[in-house]
């Protein structure tokens, strides 16, 4: 007996379950319920008749989403299994039929790279200093977007992607190692995906037997697509517009990794018959949370604005602390006044926008007592139990440690997002508009998987990688924040600022200096009667124009990945002695400074 599947429905919701159309897009914001509508327009589909469980598809991208997925569809109560899982598994599937079919031997899967690529990286030159996972990542990306080994130099600066080393050197290493696999007869995860393409593009009788056995198609997530998996998509489904798909432009987040939102922008355009569905009802999140994080994507949030379906809940918090190790020492503080208030450990989160922020918060968890896990990859975690804590972890849960990525798709009562730090958030390497913009939407995820609190946080001094503490300044978008924000009095106070009379007042201030000193240092010597160069700041300019240049040749990126134009200019004009003084010129984080400062120093001291 099939559920009622009309029932707890909002009206747009009912909308894209029940249409008559063919072809559906559905854009649904954080918290609007796309599983939801998912799985009841495959009930629905099933129960009126115009499709068949037997001939329907759902793909996802993680194996817990299709697990999630799985689950909800066995509640609907469908006489038949519908075939649902990630891309990989449905291409790996077919293809091993594929292979059968032909009496051809089938390959062996390489699941991790890394061990191949440590045998063809060692002792090569240009790579000597590249991490295996970094080399690993950038590999799968130019398989992602499609791209050849030949090509990979170009491609990667024209995405201004941040290189581990020579992409030259990249570039010659990808073509070894798609060499060696063909040798050894072994495939990788993104094989798997090129091949299955490859056999419906050339094999008539198999493409038409997959067509036949697939006639309804859903995809879910559809803005985390990548060009290859895009093109896998529309080899499966030729002229078949049986498709429903859904997505949030506004969580997309892996550009980093290949994705490419363009095809969920470009979905109308592809197919002029489909319907638009929007779901703009958050579910999940207080409408205080929504508010907050919809401030922070700015313009980028789209033409409607997300409203919220849940109660009022308190104000989100936004604080500001003496260092890194104030501010986790004060999070654990937190943690635990909200578990003596009630609140279940396993319905908190810690999240940051980086893995080694982290590091940091976990050991103030152990030293206060706080169980905890620590999200370990995309797919797999890590129970971490800590001495004392051990017992009580494992009878009442634990805290979820988590980068901003890893928390998409989940979600928690309480969240303390911390370390919203210029050159954290954003990246120091995101330099142009598109990472610039995914790094918003990535903020917005963050803040977005808070239910009802939202504790928002960032320390005035950091240690950088060699250990040096380097004074910090917060994020540019808490301008945006703070005004939704109570708990403002401490972030002021910890500027040695006096408290200002209206929401978020110093904060805003100090975002509104920070923007005012890089045009200041670039005009700094430009008078009402028209320019004069100041030799010193120009020599010392056209100094760090050409280490920059020199570095961008050597990396493979073009110079303004490095440095901006004008952070040049501001640093000719500021002329920094100490590490100190260079993290205090706008355009310049923690991550930079660290990398760069030493070489940009010298440069600065020899002009």
């Amino acid at each position: 007996m099939i559920v009622t599947l009309d029932s707890d429905l909002t009206p747009s919701q009912h909308q894209a379950v029940t249409t008559p159309a063919a072809t559906v897009c559905v854009l649904a914001s954080a918290g609007a319920g796309k599983t939801r509508v998912l799985t009841r327009r495959v009930g629905y589909r099933v129960a009126s008749g115009t499709a068949t469980a037997e001939h329907t598809l759902a793909i996802t991208f993680t194996r817990k989403a299709a697990g999630e997925l799985h689950d909800r569809l066995a509640t609907l109560g469908l006489a038949a299994p519908v075939t649902g899982g990630t891309f990989h598994s449905l291409a790996r599937g077919q293809l091993r039929r594929w292979w059968a079919d032909r009496g051809a031997p089938e390959p062996a899967l390489l699941t991790r790279k890394g061990r191949l690529l440590g045998e063809l990286v060692a002792g090569r030159p240009g790579l000597q200093d590249a991490s295996i996972a970094d080399l690993a990542s950038q590999l799968e990306w130019a398989k992602a977007r499609l791209v050849a080994p030949g090509s990979f130099a170009v491609a990667a600066s024209e995405a201004g992607r941040e290189l581990p080393a020579d992409a030259e050197a990249i570039g010659a290493l990808f073509a070894r190692y798609e060499d060696e696999k063909r040798r050894r007869r072994l495939v990788d995860f993104d094989d798997l995906l090129a091949r299955y393409a490859d056999a419906l593009e050339t094999d008539g009788r198999f493409a038409a037997a997959q067509r036949w056995r697939w006639q309804h198609v859903f995809v879910d997530e559809l803005q985390d697509v990548n060009p290859l998996q895009c093109r896998l998509l529309l080899a499966l489904l030729g002229d078949n517009e049986d498709l429903f798909v859904v997505g949030d432009p506004n969580q997309a987040i892996y550009g980093w990794n290949g994705a490419d939102p363009g095809f969920l922008a470009d979905f109308p355009r592809r197919w002029p018959n489909a319907e638009v569905v929007r779901l703009d009802d958050n579910h999940r999140s207080s409408p205080q949370v929504v508010a907050a994080a919809a401030a922070v994507l700015g313009r980028q949030a789209g033409p409607t604005a997300v409203r919220s379906s849940r109660p009022d809940g308190p104000l989100p918090n936004l604080r500001s602390f003496p260092s890194e190790d104030a501010e986790a020492a004060g999070v654990a503080s937190e943690l635990r006044q909200a578990r003596s208030q009630g609140l279940a450990w396993e319905s908190m989160a810690v999240l940051a926008r980086t893995n080694a922020q982290l590091s940091v918060v976990s050991a103030a968890l152990s030293r206060a007592g706080v169980p905890f896990r620590a999200m370990a990859n995309l797919e797999e975690e890590e129970l971490r139990p800590e001495d004392g804590a051990r017992q009580e972890q494992q009878a009442t849960g634990a805290v979820t440690l988590s980068s901003f990525h890893r928390a998409k798709g989940l979600q928690w009562a309480a969240v303390w997002v911390c370390g919203l730090e210029a050159g954290l958030v954003p990246i120091a390497y995101a330099t142009n508009s598109a990472a610039l913009a995914e790094e918003r939407r990535l903020l917005y995820v963050a803040l977005t998987r808070a239910e009802t609190e939202l504790h928002c946080s960032w320390a005035r001094q950091r240690r950088a990688g060699n250990g040096a503490a380097l004074r910090r300044a917060p994020s540019p978008w808490l301008a945006g924040l703070a005004p939704h924000c109570a708990g403002t009095q401490a972030t002021e106070e910890a500027l040695g600022q006096p408290p200002s009379p209206r929401p978020g007042g110093a904060v805003l201030d100090f975002l509104s200096s920070a923007r005012r000193r890089l045009s200041d240092s670039a005009d700094a010597r430009v008078p009402v009667g028209g320019p004069t160069v100041d030799p010193a700041c120009a020599a010392i300019a056209e100094r760090l124009r050409e280490w920059r240049r020199r570095l961008a040749r050597a990396s493979g990126v073009p110079p303004h990945v490095l440095l901006h134009d004008a952070t040049v200019q501001a640093i000719a004009a500021r002329r920094p002695a100490t590490a100190e003084e260079l993290l205090a010129v706008p355009g310049l984080g923690p991550v930079k400074v660290a990398r760069y400062g030493p070489a940009i120093l010298e440069v600065v001291a020899a002009a």
